[in-house]
């Protein structure tokens, strides 16, 4: 079964992005994507379907105006309503999708808000946070975004897949299940090379998976006008600003505390060893950027990497490092980030933050999907992934980069603008196409960046 969308959509339905996490590239995500499918259909009304625990509107900005967004949640919590439960949801779905009596179909979307909101759609895409189609992260949470796609698949027979990683995956099952997904979605958009090749080789050659920029270079940017820094500093700023994103996952070893990435680097020692060779070669200061809140002690902290990282300094180097100190929304800290010189990032939409405002950054890799996202911008060779290379290496890497930055300060700020040039262009066909076919048959020509 394959549903048709008007020439013009009204409805459109969002999943895998987030409304609560403290990770702000993955806030990014979801803001750029409901003001990009805002730009492309005016008058669209944008549903967030989503792993939430409340139906009340988020708040975003859209066209730098206030837009309450509606939330329909699915989550998999003995706590939640029975309607909004995963199990129920899912099973729902496959009674909608065998009993086409309807009668039947209209009492379970009116009793099912996840159902009714998908149903009534005329286009629901998922982006998967950016980079959860893969079982890197972990199976079950793999499993819960397929499975919230599968519900979608029995109500509609189809999705589209907004710009987003595809893989890698550890297990065949994930791959299996992946695919699954994929043969079934009419459009299938890839924000790199790399992961366009996994995507094409499930797919195979009679389908199509395009290419387009990761959608957090739209974007839209909000300095604060006073930026909290620890310590505050006594004196004004003088040189340019060196920025560091520390990532809390990857300092701690991932979720399991092991290495869970497969580094080759030594991630601690190695931004110790980096900042002092840095500072030696730069007269002004460091600010160690946080991308991802989290509570105090929790893998995923970033303030909390950034304080270690910044105790590990002989005394000298700590007055000049400072740590930006206030939770700033994803507009704000992009604006943080902005006022840097030099970027040195290992959260995907920290370096997207840079990227995007013509910031030279390099990216300190834990996944595949850094050098796809950097290429799209001519910065592939900006990349130093760190399961590949050790601290010595690395380190002789991003003082050489470091070196380059005001060679390529002005190209990349061209191709940012470019990247957000196409990013609108394929929001615009992608919406304004009057029937979803076949990928066979499918004649939407994707710029790529």
């Amino acid at each position: 079964m394959r549903t048709e969308m008007a020439s013009q959509p009204r409805r459109i339905g969002i999943m895998g992005t987030s409304v609560t996490s403290g990770n702000r590239g993955v806030l990014a995500l979801g803001v750029s994507l409901v003001n990009l499918c805002c730009e492309a259909v005016r008058d669209a009304e944008v549903i967030l379907l989503l792993s939430h625990n409340e139906h009340r509107p988020i708040t975003f900005k859209v066209d730098g105006k206030d837009r309450a967004i509606p939330i329909v949640p699915c989550r998999l919590s003995p706590r939640s309503r029975p309607q909004d439960h995963l199990v129920w949801i899912v099973v729902m779905s496959l009674l909608y999708r065998l009993v086409p009596i309807g009668s039947v179909r209209r009492f379970i979307a009116d009793s099912t808000p996840w159902i009714g909101t998908v149903a009534g759609s005329d286009v629901v895409g998922d982006v998967r946070g950016g980079d959860s189609f893969s079982d890197i992260y972990g199976m079950g949470r793999f499993l819960l975004g397929f499975f919230m796609a599968w519900s979608v698949l029995l109500v509609r027979g189809d999705m589209v897949q907004f710009p987003q990683t595809y893989g890698p995956f550890k297990s065949p099952f994930a791959r299996w299940l992946a695919r699954c997904l994929l043969v079934h979605s009419s459009v299938v958009i890839a924000r790199d090379e790399q992961s366009q090749r996994v995507a094409q080789d499930l797919l195979g050659e009679e389908h199509e998976v395009h290419l387009s920029p990761d959608v957090a270079f739209a974007l839209a940017v909000s300095r604060p006008v006073n930026i909290a820094l620890e310590p505050a500093p006594t004196s004004p700023q003088t040189g340019g600003v060196l920025g560091l994103n520390v990532n809390g996952l990857m300092y701690h070893g991932g979720y399991t505390r092991e290495n869970m990435f497969g580094l080759q680097l030594n991630y601690a020692t190695f931004l110790t060893d980096l900042v002092t060779s840095l500072l030696a070669e730069h007269d002004g200061e460091l600010w160690l950027v946080p991308h991802t809140y989290a509570p105090p002690g929790d893998v995923e902290s970033d303030q909390d990497a950034s304080r270690l990282l910044r105790e590990s300094l002989p005394a000298a180097l700590q007055a000049r490092v400072r740590i930006v100190a206030a939770e700033y929304d994803q507009h704000e800290i992009k604006g943080v980030i902005g006022d840097c010189d030099f970027f040195i990032g290992s959260r995907m939409h920290a370096c997207i933050a840079a990227l995007s405002q013509g910031v030279p950054c390099v990216g300190v890799a834990y996944s595949m999907k850094f050098e796809g996202v950097f290429e799209s911008v001519g910065m592939g060779e900006w990349v130093v992934d760190g399961r590949n290379v050790g601290n010595a290496r690395a380190i002789a890497r991003v003082l050489k980069l470091y070196r380059r930055r005001n060679d390529v300060r002005e190209v990349l700020g061209r191709r940012a603008d470019e990247a957000r040039d196409s990013l609108r262009a394929v929001f615009r066909r992608v919406f304004t196409k009057t029937e979803m076919e076949s990928k066979k048959t499918l004649p939407i020509a994707f710029a790529s960046a």
